[in-house]
């Protein structure tokens, strides 16, 4: 059975005042909810939109910053007479056990925990080999930067940071933001040169 209402079945006077009130102050509160949730959405995207476009700047200057990098390492590569720029392993297989030995040691000396460490194809360029290990973290912005400056610093041997990717973690609790700040997923290839020709031993002058 269907419920209709009508005028005359609503009350009149006090009631009909009170009733009148109490379903206007419904509708508003109602409207202010509604607007308040959508107030809300939209400054949640714009503080999305403002952290994207910073995240773009800062990725930008490191990613420009990679070309000085690769200069560097490939100055290194022409000029490596001695053994301190390179791998000075024996094998590629115990040259690249030593690089994501440095590379591991590097993360940890800035407290980052990497998620992931992958060794790479070895690529032969000229009389050397390239050797590198793919790196995944989630940290803080300000200990990734110092991470790329530590791996950058490297000296023996000299290390090349390419193919750096960063994006805001989807991960990130409120707490580590609080304490770390702006908390970022990154991966970057790490790469290291290694002379695989038999070391030539000195002439020694006979009696």
């Amino acid at each position: 059975m269907a419920l209709t209402f009508s005028p005359d079945h609503l009350p009149e006077g006090r009631p009909g005042r009170l009733l009148a009130v109490g379903v206007t102050l419904l509708l508003l509160l109602s409207a202010w909810l509604l607007i308040s949730g959508l107030l809300d959405l939209h400054a949640r995207e714009q503080m999305a939109i403002a952290d994207r476009q910073q995240m773009l700047v800062r990725t930008q200057a490191l990613v420009d910053s990679i070309p000085s990098l690769q200069e560097r390492y490939e100055t290194a590569s022409r000029s490596a007479h001695g053994d301190t720029l390179l791998l000075t392993e024996s094998s590629r297989e115990t040259a690249l056990a030593r690089l994501q030995e440095i590379v591991h040691d590097t993360a940890h000396s800035v407290q980052v925990e990497p998620s992931s460490m992958e060794p790479l194809p070895v690529i032969r360029n000229g009389p050397f080999e390239h050797l590198g290990v793919r790196l995944s973290l989630t940290t803080s912005w300000n200990t990734l930067v110092h991470l790329l400056n530590a791996l950058s610093e490297n000296a023996s041997p000299r290390l090349l940071i390419d193919d750096l990717q960063i994006q805001v973690a989807g991960t990130s609790s409120l707490e580590d933001e609080a304490t770390k700040g702006r908390m970022v997923d990154a991966s970057l290839t790490i790469l290291a040169l290694r002379d695989p020709r038999p070391a030539v031993a000195p002439a020694t002058d006979r009696p």
